[in-house]
């Protein structure tokens, strides 16, 4: 068998496992990487080197962070702030909050952890609202991913970004650089989902 085709089948057998979501993804992704070198596709410093990158240690500790937020309440205490603020009767006032709080959690932690954080948080507040929690679940998700461009950190596509502009010999993007794109598209569609 050539070395592609034995590259393709552990990776078709690592997405394979990835979905079956039986062994955690840690075990997952080592068992690949020692794969590789034990078919001698790769040397054992190449396929160690990724878990050593910097932007795969920068995503891994935005995973840390939204479990840590999770655990300690912060993002239940943001809820329930969330829904004193609002109120009960105003519509557009509990969109506008939610996405702006969700823009904010993403541009801060990434866009799954924030998503996975509040998303209880949104649909215990439909609930107590009595509220189809679609009609705030479906915000929450396009107002995450609008305030995935508020900062370097609200994706790991930004890291990667910015990381492959500095291999290229160019500088990398700042922190905030990102913002000037997501304000207006965060304020976008803010007003597309109050008005529709």
């Amino acid at each position: 068998m050539s070395d592609v085709a034995t590259m393709g089948l552990i990776v078709a057998c690592a997405v394979v496992l990835f979905v079956w979501n039986r062994l955690p993804v840690v075990v997952v992704a080592m068992a690949t990487g020692l794969s590789l070198w034990a078919t001698g596709i790769l040397t054992l410093p190449q396929a160690l080197a990724g878990f050593g990158d910097p932007a795969v240690m920068f995503i891994a500790a935005l995973f840390v962070v939204s479990a840590s937020l999770d655990r300690t309440g912060v993002t239940a205490w943001a809820g329930q702030q969330l829904i004193a603020r609002a109120g009960e009767d105003s519509r557009a006032r509990l969109l506008i909050l939610n996405g702006l709080l969700v823009a904010l959690l993403t541009a801060l932690i990434s866009l799954n952890g924030a998503v996975a954080a509040l998303l209880p948080v949104v649909v215990v507040m439909a609930m107590r609202l009595k509220r189809n929690p679609s009609q705030l679940l479906m915000p929450l998700v396009f107002s995450a991913h609008a305030g995935s461009l508020l900062a370097l950190t609200g994706t790991p596509v930004n890291v990667l970004v910015s990381e492959a502009a500095a291999d290229a010999g160019f500088r990398a993007f700042g922190f905030f650089e990102f913002t000037i794109v997501g304000v207006p598209l965060l304020a976008g569609v803010l007003t597309i989902i109050v008005l529709f």
